[in-house]
């Protein structure tokens, strides 16, 4: 067994898995404060539009990707220079290309997700439709919307204290891997990471109650003007005539017709 392989490993794993979650608690406590000054500032349509957490996210994983990535392309130098063995170069930084290329593509993902269906923008369409006579394939697609946006929403929040669960239960397996077989050095900074990692969930998870309390109630306002909004939208729907419309727009062009 390669030894210090597997601790320069477990370090920057352990590292990375850390740095998500501080990075995480500094999020969630920022979100916390802009929870309290949205509120007293009258402007909580905010809170649904910044997510400072993706951003923080964003820093650590850039930060790792780079390390990889040097790493990577110094070991296949190595080979390519020193041990004459290009292929096997040329396969790492194929391997690194790829996974370059994933994690950008994740990235692109995950923002494009950001897109997904909104109350904010159901309720601003709507609006803009307000005006009109609402079809009955428009009605069925708003609602759908609605639909999508609330399993939307009850996934993220979910999710959220699952990954950081996850995190904490990776130090700890860190923790005692390095108990196993490294040093007793070793061991106890990978407990006092994981004991920094366990910090970090709790306070993330306070700073979130908070944030997600303010949220919450913002978007619970949103859903129930896209209520009202739709509501609104179906009652010319009901009561509709084929082709009324049509012959409206008929009488109204003789009566130009005729008062010219």
């Amino acid at each position: 067994m390669n030894i210090p392989a597997l601790l320069t490993s477990a370090l920057f794993i352990g590292g990375v898995v850390l740095g998500l979650m501080v990075a995480d608690a500094v999020g969630g406590v920022i979100e916390a404060r802009r929870a309290r000054s949205a509120e007293d500032d009258g402007e909580p349509d905010t809170l649904t539009r910044v997510r400072v957490r993706e951003l923080s996210w964003t820093v650590v994983v850039t930060a790792a990707l780079a390390v990889i990535v040097a790493f990577g392309v110094d070991s296949a130098a190595r080979l390519v220079w020193d041990e004459e063995r290009p292929l096997v170069g040329a396969s790492i930084l194929l391997g690194l290309t790829l996974l370059s290329f994933v994690i950008g593509i994740t990235a692109v993902v995950a923002v494009v997700r950001r897109e997904r269906p909104t109350y904010a923008r159901i309720r601003r369409d709507l609006r803009d439709r307000s005006s009109f006579t609402v079809e009955r394939a428009e009605l069925l697609e708003f609602e759908e919307r609605l639909d999508r946006a609330d399993r939307s929403r009850t996934r993220r929040s979910q999710a959220a204290t699952v990954l950081r669960a996850v995190g904490v239960l990776v130090l700890v397996g860190l923790t005692v891997l390095a108990a196993l077989l490294f040093s007793t050095a070793v061991a106890v900074a990978f407990g006092a990471g994981a004991v920094i990692g366990a910090a970090a969930f709790v306070v993330s998870l306070r700073a979130r109650v908070v944030a997600n309390a303010a949220l919450d109630a913002v978007l619970d306002t949103q859903r129930a003007e896209v209520a009202v909004l739709l509501e609104r939208a179906r009652i010319p729907a009901r009561g509709r005539v084929p082709g009324l419309g049509n012959r409206v727009a008929r009488a109204l062009a003789i009566l130009r017709e005729q008062q010219k």
